[in-house]
């Protein structure tokens, strides 16, 4: 590749940069979305945004990387096919990105409550879903007619509280497997490139030509699935783990019930 020109060079900086933009206001807005669900039970926002941001910011860097890597030190391919898996490799660290960043708000919500439970005094703390689970068993103690009662209204609590972590723990385990999907779509192109390619194959004159570039197209197709399977093992271990520990702060909070000073703090 030649020297760029310095309008080259502004196109590209201003490329990088407008996606990188794009990338943290995305991730931004979907944070404060769910920092304005988290809201209504009395849970701060912290530096939740702060980190979507610098995590959307680095996947909207990322993807302008690989368009202008394609672009400028890759042959420019003449197929369309081609291009549309290589998108792949845009959307799964895209897709990535924006699992991790619940993944991390997710943590330190969990880090907080496991803290909280942990404490012998709560007053001096942050905001906590254990806080409300306390003072929620404490009314329903005395509103509660009977044992019975008071484990149906219990349990009812629990369940809102915990949703509050667990439900976004859900629909990221679901979501989740879209990112194998994204490393198909790669895959797929690839083996129709080299099914393209095999087609050409009487034309004697080509044939290194030719097998060049099924070689390519096969690349194309593990490489993705590759990639994708890299990027989902890890993510689903951690959303896998932060389930384990949803269950156990559960688990804890059902333990209350039976232990009238419990709800004291």
């Amino acid at each position: 590749m030649e020297h760029l020109a310095w309008f080259e060079i502004l196109i590209v900086v201003f490329f990088a940069s407008a996606c990188a933009m794009a990338g943290a206001l995305t991730l931004i807005q979907e944070m404060v979305s769910i920092c304005r669900e988290e809201l209504r039970y009395g849970l701060p926002a912290n530096h939740a945004r702060l980190t979507s941001g610098v995590l959307g910011g680095l996947a909207g860097f990322g993807v302008a990387a690989l368009g202008i890597y394609y672009y400028l030190y890759v042959a420019l391919s003449e197929s369309w096919i081609e291009w549309v898996g290589r998108t792949a490799y845009a959307l799964i660290l895209a897709a990535s990105i924006a699992h991790l960043s619940v993944i991390v708000h997710v943590w330190r919500r969990i880090r907080v409550e496991e803290e909280a439970l942990g404490s012998t005094s709560s007053a001096s703390g942050p905001p906590t879903l254990l806080a409300r689970r306390q003072a929620g068993l404490r009314d329903l103690r005395t509103e509660a007619d009977s044992f019975t009662d008071l484990k149906a209204r219990d349990d009812e609590l629990i369940t809102d509280l915990i949703g509050v972590i667990g439900e976004r723990l859900l629909s990221g385990h679901r979501a989740l497997s879209r990112i194998p999907f994204y490393g198909y779509l790669g895959t797929v192109c690839g083996i129709l490139l080299m099914a393209q390619e095999l087609a050409r194959l009487d034309e004697a004159t080509e044939t290194f030509k030719v097998l060049r570039d099924m070689a390519d197209g096969l690349t194309l197709a593990f490489k993705t699935t590759l990639i994708a399977l890299l990027a989902y093992l890890p993510l689903r271990k951690c959303i896998d783990i932060l389930m384990g520990r949803v269950g156990a702060l559960e688990r804890a909070w059902l333990a209350m019930r039976d232990d009238p000073g419990s709800e004291a703090g």
